[in-house]
């Protein structure tokens, strides 16, 4: 488990200085750097890194028309996005019940978790009900990796997004930026939830 320092969580405080560089697995340009002072990771995309103003989307989150934009929540809450590559994958699946887990202490932080992957509303709606979760799972389908590639992490020769969990802040910062060391590793979402209570 990742134990990160309260007060300085996510790029908060001084500036950053990185110490080194490695890709992730070479799926897309995510580059983590080892911050030694602190002792734990903090990374960036191919297009954000922590500071960043989030890029804003309205995906729907239902196969009716419902649509979560993250604009809505500017100043009211932050917003825990976990991009995932594929509905119904076991890894995906196992992720997703990672998270229910951990929902309710998102809540109670005041965050909102959403996941968000390139398959349509249909196919997430069947598998929301599969899971049995009730945390916004949105299609970024049409157009295809749209919001994953402005966030950085779509894989382009497979059209999927890769393991990353961001943390958008009130104010509509990126405050947090976590891939998986491997593409089919689940992420821990301990120190995200940290982040969130900062």
């Amino acid at each position: 488990m990742v134990r990160v320092p309260r007060g300085i969580i996510g790029g908060r405080g001084r500036p950053l200085q990185a110490r080194g560089r490695r890709s992730n697995n070479g799926a897309c340009t995510i580059e983590r750097h080892n911050f030694t002072e602190w002792g734990f990771p903090v990374a960036e995309t191919a297009t954000l890194k922590v500071g960043d103003e989030a890029p804003d989307f309205e995906l729907p989150m239902s196969p009716t028309g419902e649509k979560f934009r993250l604009s809505d929540y500017r100043g009211k809450n932050a917003v825990v996005i976990s991009f995932v590559p594929a509905a119904f994958s076991t890894v995906c699946s196992n992720q997703l019940q990672t998270l229910k887990e951990k929902v309710q202490e998102f809540r109670n932080e005041g965050a909102i978790p959403v996941v968000i992957s390139c398959d349509g509303p249909w196919a997430q709606a069947a598998w929301k009900k599969e899971l049995g979760v009730d945390f916004p799972i949105l299609s970024d389908f049409n157009p295809h990796g749209e919001t994953a590639r402005k966030y950085g992490v779509l894989i382009e020769s497979r059209g999927v997004a890769n393991r990353v969990v961001i943390v958008v802040d009130k104010e509509g910062k990126v405050a947090w930026i976590q891939p998986t060391e491997k593409i089919t590793d689940i992420p821990d979402y301990d120190p995200v939830l940290a982040c969130a209570k900062g």
